[in-house]
């Protein structure tokens, strides 16, 4: 029997299915819309493989679908198996790897394939830890070159690694990474693929009617009835000079990758035709990074989108920094496509903080500080103009960052107080996320843990304290080489380590303090 299956699959989160986790501020429960929306990147792949016509490539998200049931598919199906292909998260990689390890446990001609952050990140860590992984793909401009090996693995082509760019493979004894190169967005999605071997699209929607349905219909009127992520573009404005902010751990290809005007609503069209009502646009900056697609957009809609009604049209959401939403020329281009949402990681109150995670734009070429101290003004502008134009703004908050002190703590509790008050008053906010800072790998902050003297000279530049010599050196061993992230021990010896004035119960509580505020405000948790 010829082998023509691929599983493009999305693990679940360790922590559901791996005893032993920390779970103080990481409970998958206080976390409602993790499984309300398909993975795009997964069906990404998945549709481009379907064009090849030897393949039947099968869509799996482990976070609806449980563990046990992929498993068995792969057990009851290994004679027919040519590749599982995992997306590998931090938060998700362990179970990711156990999924691998079973694969080749039960055929070990089934040849396995990673990607995604964590993996992009840890590469070598990886692949020298989990002799299960065959092969990996750095970065998120993979399409091309991933679906190009796995057509060359089922005709039995011999694999060249430099043919396939961004691809990580063992030669020699090592692990060696051919040179990434950047694609176009991808917009060719068969939606119908999802269900191909289990049926997850009504899962989908029943979590989606469970509390995102009903706070739209509450807090706009609107009936929804599924949500699904919609590409348009990728990138941020801060990725132009490789300035992201400390705890993001993307991976851009380009700082800016957008489909035109015209293939941007065809993207928004093929989702609302396939049953999709709420479409949340990946795209990590709206308002300025992708001004000009958006205007371009705007002045030439099609004649379906006219032809609709307001209340008949797709209900947009997407991401935004508060200095877009500030400005009203911004927000009311935004709220004439039909976004009625934005998402806004005001994440701090006190300057110090902000620049200390370095959110502000420019902040290297101008005073941080006082941009920073801007930054936080746009916040509460924001929260106006949103109110003004008919948009919700849902708020995220991170506690934490190098250097912490008690007293910028207590200034960010006092002023993110405040802004959930304002927000809460004034029913822009439709709801509010609040984490303890966790460090990724890729990300600035996981530098800084893995790093003593990166960490050292980012803390000085702001007149900040990190830990002991020792401490620090202490840390740094322990995580300099892993592939395992667990990400509550991450955040609990990056407080150690960086924030040494404070506990990681300190952040625990201030944590607890702001979700308990905005719950007494009327704001929702985590929607």
């Amino acid at each position: 029997m010829s082998r023509d299956l691929v599983l493009v699959v999305v693990p679940p989160n360790s922590n559901t299915v791996i005893t032993g986790r920390l779970l103080t501020v990481t409970r998958p429960e206080e976390h409602s819309d993790w499984s309300d929306f398909l993975c795009l990147g997964a069906l990404s792949l998945v549709s481009s493989l379907a064009t090849n016509p030897v393949l039947t490539p099968v869509y799996v998200d482990g976070t609806i679908t449980p563990l046990d049931d992929v498993l068995a598919y792969i057990t009851a199906h290994a004679d027919r198996i040519l590749a599982v292909c995992l997306g590998m998260l931090t938060a998700n990689y362990e179970a990711g790897v156990l999924i691998a390890r079973h694969a080749k446990a039960t055929d070990p001609r089934i040849v396995t394939v990673a990607g995604n952050d964590h993996f992009s990140s840890l590469a070598t860590a990886c692949m020298n830890a989990s002799p299960s992984l065959d092969y990996g793909f750095v970065g998120n401009e993979v399409v091309g070159p991933f679906t190009d090996l796995i057509g060359a693995l089922r005709a039995g082509a011999p694999i060249d690694p430099t043919a396939f760019p961004g691809l990580v493979h063992r030669a020699d004894g090592r692990v060696h990474t051919t040179g990434p190169r950047a694609e176009p967005v991808f917009s060719g999605y068969d939606y119908t693929l999802v269900d191909r071997a289990f049926s997850q699209t009504p899962l989908y929607t029943r979590q989606f009617g469970h509390r995102i349905a009903p706070r739209i219909h509450e807090l706009l009127g609107r009936t929804v009835t599924a949500g699904i992520p919609v590409d348009i573009g990728r990138g941020c404005v801060k990725f132009a000079n490789s300035d992201a902010c400390t705890f993001c751990s993307i991976h851009p290809g380009l700082w800016r990758n957008q489909l035109t005007p015209d293939l941007a609503w065809a993207a928004v069209e093929a989702a609302w035709r396939a049953g999709y009502d709420y479409h949340y646009l990946t795209a990590d900056e709206l308002p300025l990074t992708f001004a000009q697609l958006l205007t371009s957009m705007a002045a030439d809609a099609p004649a379906w989108w006219s032809a609709l009604r307001e209340d008949e049209r797709p209900l947009l959401v997407g991401y935004g920094r508060a200095d877009g939403i500030a400005d009203p020329r911004k927000t009311a281009l935004l709220t004439s496509l039909g976004v009625r949402q934005i998402m806004i990681g005001m994440d701090a109150g006190a300057a110090t903080s902000l620049a200390a995670m370095n959110k502000p734009v420019g902040g290297r070429r101008r005073n941080v500080l006082a941009e920073a101290e801007k930054l936080y003004a746009l916040n509460s502008d924001a929260i106006t103009v949103a109110r003004d134009h008919g948009m919700l703004i849902r708020a995220g908050f991170v506690v934490g960052h190098i250097g912490m002190t008690q007293e910028l703590l207590a200034e960010n509790l006092e002023r993110i107080l405040a802004l959930i008050t304002e927000g809460g008053k004034h029913g822009v906010f439709s709801a509010i996320d609040v984490e303890v800072l966790s460090p990724q790998p890729g990300a600035r902050d996981y530098t800084y843990l893995t790093t003593p003297d990166a960490a050292r000279q980012a803390a000085e530049k702001l007149g900040l304290t990190v830990a002991d010599d020792a401490t620090l050196a202490a840390v740094s061993a322990r995580w300099a080489h892993q592939d395992v992230v667990a990400p509550e021990d991450a955040m609990r010896d990056y407080t150690l380590a960086l924030m040494p004035e404070l506990s990681f119960d300190d952040l625990a509580q201030a944590r607890a303090t702001i979700r308990s505020h905005a719950k007494a405000c009327g704001v929702v948790i985590g929607e």
